[in-house]
Parts: C-alpha cells; structure tokens; sequence
C-alpha cells in the first residue's frame, strides 16, 4: 500500500489491519507512520520513484492500494506530473513484473472537472481544469486506460468525491476556521451540491475495490449520494462549532473571477505558497456536482455509512482539539 501515512492511507490501513491482512506500506523516507509502526504492519521507506525499489517492496505482493499522490491545485507542473503520473507508471510496471493480481488507483471526481453543472456518472468524459493537479489526474487516468487495454493491466480506479472528516487539514480545517471567525461566505446560491464523503467511507470504497473479481480494468465514483447542498453543509459546521452560519453571500462567476485573478498574481510574484482564493475550491464549493454510486453499489457492495451530520460532528470534534489550522478556501478531491 502506497500513501499510508496519508490522511487517505491512515484508515484504509486501520481497515485492512483490522482484517487480519499482511500489510505493507511502502512510504516516503520523510513520511511519520506514528502509532501505524506499533502495528506489526511492514513498514518500507522509498520514494516511488525508484524502480529498484518499489520492485523489491512488492515482491510477495498480491495487491496493491495506491494512494499516494501529490495533491491540492498549486505547484510547479513538473511536480505533479512526475509523481501523479509517471511514478503511477512506474508502479504498476513493477506490479505486472512482480504479479500483482490487483492494482487500486486512487484517483478523484475532479477528472470530471470541477464543476460538472448537473448530475455524472462514471462515464461522463474527463476534462482537465487550469490547475497542475487536475492535469496530472486526467494524465493519469489515460495513462492506465492504455496500459488497462493494451497491456491488460490488473487496474481499478477509483474516483472519490471531496473526502472530509478527522485530520482533513487541506478542506474541513479551512472551512470550519473561516465559519468560526465569520469569514466565511456562501459562494453562489448555496443550493447547489456537494460531491462530498467521510473518509473511513472512502476508505472502504478502496478496500472493497481491491477485493471485487467483478472490478477489473473498471472505474467507480465513490460518494455519499445523500443530497447534502452548500447552505447545509456550512450551517452544520456552523451549528457544531457554536458559530453564526454565512451571512453573506458572493456570485459564483464573480468568486471565480476573483480566484483566477488571484492565481495570476501569484504566478506573476513567483510565490511558493498558494493563494488564498482559487478556483479549485470555488468550483467544488459552488458547483453542482452529483455522482452516482450505481456500479459501485452493484459491483462492489459499497454503501456509505456516515451521513453528514455524523460525519460533521466527528470532524468538529477533531477541529476543536486541533491548535493550528491553516487559513484560505480550500477542498479536497
């Protein structure tokens, strides 16, 4: 398993220990495994870049979950391009050659861009948006579509929505701080749709598609298809953190107009750290973004289990113990 020490990885690998599964995480050699050290899991230190590596961390191997991935919309292309998509080839060339009987990509419903404007399903086409990250996934994905149909390569790609809960620095953090301090503003109407799901959900949804015969060389969106709009969500964060909901409210094309301004400053100054506004957030957070779970539900049994209020409750919980949260509109997909 590839990414364990991420907040995706962390408990994916609570699942599969919990299975009484033979874990092995392949991390990076700065990467903190914490109390996962404690587990008798059999922690491997490489950068997935190293072919020599990765070949021998997968020798033994039956599957690989691949959750690695350089994420959030800011960075130089070149990064993204060669962790998102060429280490990911690197990988699965060492699967085959190691027989690896099932290799779980972790990819994102941002494929489908970021704002799909209705309802989608797993074969809506992909399309790239003006940020390194969503490039790099789209590559990505065509990437394995070629090696899945020319090379029968044993790959199931999965397509998580925004995932939130405990730990989620990169989205529930930032919301949760911008509603406490009365920063925050609905982005649009605040009717529309959330593509969002907890993350031991997602979790699940990876385990489950490593473990179906029926999903090879498949792709499934995993999401809570409970009809949760922009206004619920944040007046739930609201509501837990004793907070006063978004009293105010932005046109959506203008906060993407505003965020695409930002971007362009910030490349202009050569700044290293993002901009506080960005049109990756402000599309999940005001777009109308619905996703079917149909294939997952049928070929893999997958049903998500934490609603949002529970869902909410729990990552409120986490927030308020945490001391520092970084500021700025951000999401997670």
């Amino acid at each position: 398993m590839t990414g364990a020490a991420g907040f995706l990885g962390r408990p994916l690998t609570e699942l599969l220990l919990a299975r009484d599964e033979q874990v092995r995480m392949l991390v990076r050699p700065e990467d903190r495994v914490g109390s996962l050290s404690a587990t008798g899991a059999d922690v491997r230190r490489a950068d997935i870049n190293d072919h020599a590596a990765v070949a021998t961390a997968l020798r033994g191997v039956d599957q690989v979950l691949h959750c690695a991935a350089r994420t959030g919309p800011w960075g130089p292309a070149a990064a993204y391009e060669q962790t998102n998509v060429r280490a990911l080839e690197n990988l699965v060339r060492a699967a085959q050659t190691a027989g690896v009987s099932r290799l779980v990509h972790v990819s994102s419903v941002t494929v489908h861009g970021n704002d799909v404007g209705g309802a989608a399903d797993e074969d809506a086409p992909l399309r790239s948006e003006p940020n390194p990250y969503s490039r790099s996934k789209v590559a990505a994905e065509q990437l394995l579509a070629r090696m899945i149909s020319e090379e029968g390569a044993p790959v199931t790609i999965v397509r998580p929505g925004w995932i939130y809960g405990p730990g989620d620095t990169a989205s529930f953090a930032r919301l949760a701080r911008q509603v406490e301090t009365g920063r925050m503003m609905t982005v649009g109407s605040g009717e529309n749709h959330l593509p969002l799901i907890y993350v031991r959900d997602a979790a699940q949804g990876v385990l489950l598609a490593g473990l179906a015969a029926a999903a090879a060389g498949k792709r499934y969106l995993l999401v809570n298809d409970e009809p949760v709009t922009q206004r619920a969500f944040l007046t739930a964060i609201a509501a837990e953190l004793g907070a006063r909901p978004p009293r105010y409210r932005i046109p959506y094309r203008l906060a993407l107009g505003l965020g695409a301004t930002a971007e362009g400053l910030w490349r202009l100054t050569g700044r290293a750290e993002p901009p506080p506004l960005m049109r990756y957030g402000l599309q999940l957070l005001g777009g109308e973004n619905r996703f079917s779970i149909g294939r997952a539900r049928r070929d893999l049994g997958f049903e998500p289990q934490v609603g949002m209020a529970e869902g909410i409750r729990l990552s409120a919980e986490w927030y308020r113990a945490r001391p520092d949260v970084p500021d700025g509109v951000g999401a997670r997909a």
